[in-house]
């Protein structure tokens, strides 16, 4: 097969280049190694509020259930001391289902001319001359698909051994990860749809742990692994332990996680290719999809032009854009921002 962009994973970052790519017109393929869409699940699902999100979630939001942000608290799980409380002034955003969301982003890009193949996985960026040209993959049906421009969306385990970022862009200390699972879960005592819990503590098992309550009594929540959640739910000395004690899964996926999640790779693009979302190094929905947008809009160009030299100009864009300035370095906000009430209101200015 052959098109002028084939992009490698159907997450928000794929879903909007593919979207982007095909309105301007270009033939556009889309492959995910997964026979579903959103599926496994990776994030909490929470759209960052900024005027980027509203704009176009104002467009889909009657398609989906979804819970309005309308707090953050950060919170000593054993004193139960609030450290900060943070009411939405623009940074709220939406809590939404992944698989839901990524569903509806799947359909408003076919509906724009790209074309989706589900259970296909890519092995490697073809090459010739040093230059990459498409890529190759397990399936029978579709080995190759040879494109003028590649773009990478393959997410989280794009960092991992076998990922292209690792393979291709990434240096080891900028692919470090760690695994996790993420969680939905019901049964969650004292949780409020749409305030977002942080328990800041020493405490290993505890640090960095957080709620997500969704709307109909669905929260989600991550951890390292089943024992660590299950260790949690017995202990009765803090405020965490004591909300999930009565909670039960329904939904458990497990991902991998960069250690210096949110912050681009200091190289995206390669000659006939273009990194997008956690296969650039970004964290977060928003991030994502926007920058999937700035790599097709390159793409375009370069397409257009027949000049592949251009896609260079993605390096750049990225750089000079809010989503590079603001990152969603959601583990790393205490050293980068000094209190996530200055992270929130930064990041709400994110504009295109």
């Amino acid at each position: 097969m052959r098109c002028d962009i084939v992009i490698v994973g159907a997450g928000p970052a794929g879903f909007w280049a593919a979207k982007t790519a095909a309105e301007e017109g270009l033939d556009v393929v889309v492959l995910e190694e997964h026979p579903a869409i959103g599926l496994p699940k990776h994030c909490s699902g929470w759209l960052l509020g900024c005027e980027f999100t509203y704009r176009f979630f104002s467009e889909i939001k009657e398609a989906l259930p979804y819970q309005k942000v309308f707090k953050m608290k950060v919170i000593d799980p054993f004193s139960e001391r609030i450290k900060e409380e943070i009411e939405d002034t623009g940074w709220g955003g939406y809590l939404v289902r992944r698989e839901l969301f990524d569903r509806e982003l799947a359909r408003l890009a076919l509906l724009a001319g790209a074309k989706l193949f589900l259970n296909v996985k890519v092995k490697e960026l073809l090459k010739e001359e040093g230059r990459v040209v498409g890529v190759s993959t397990t399936s029978r049906r579709l080995p190759e698909v040879r494109a003028k421009v590649t773009i990478c969306a393959d997410g989280m385990k794009s960092a991992t051994s076998g990922g292209l970022a690792k393979r291709e862009i990434a240096s080891e200390e900028e692919a470090e990860t760690y695994t996790g699972l993420q969680m939905e879960l019901v049964g969650v005592d004292e949780v409020s749809p749409g305030e977002i819990e942080i328990y800041d503590s020493e405490d290993p098992l505890l640090s960095g742990r957080s709620l997500w309550p969704h709307a109909a009594g669905v929260t989600l929540a991550s951890f390292s692994s089943m024992d660590h959640f299950l260790q949690l739910k017995k202990r009765k000395d803090n405020l965490l332990s004591r909300k999930i004690s009565r909670a039960s899964p329904i939904y458990v996926g497990g991902f991998p996680n960069r250690k210096k999640m949110g912050f681009f790779y200091r190289k995206v693009a390669k000659e006939g290719a273009l990194f997008v979302g956690e296969a650039a190094g970004a964290s977060g929905i928003v991030h994502g999809m926007i920058s999937g947008l700035y790599a097709a809009k390159v793409a375009k160009k370069a397409v257009k032009e027949n000049d592949l030299m251009i896609l260079r100009d993605y390096e750049e864009v990225l750089r000079d854009s809010d989503i590079y300035r603001n990152p969603f370095c959601y583990r790393h906000i205490k050293e980068v921002y000094g209190s996530y009430a200055k992270w929130l209101e930064a990041t709400k200015e994110i504009r295109l």
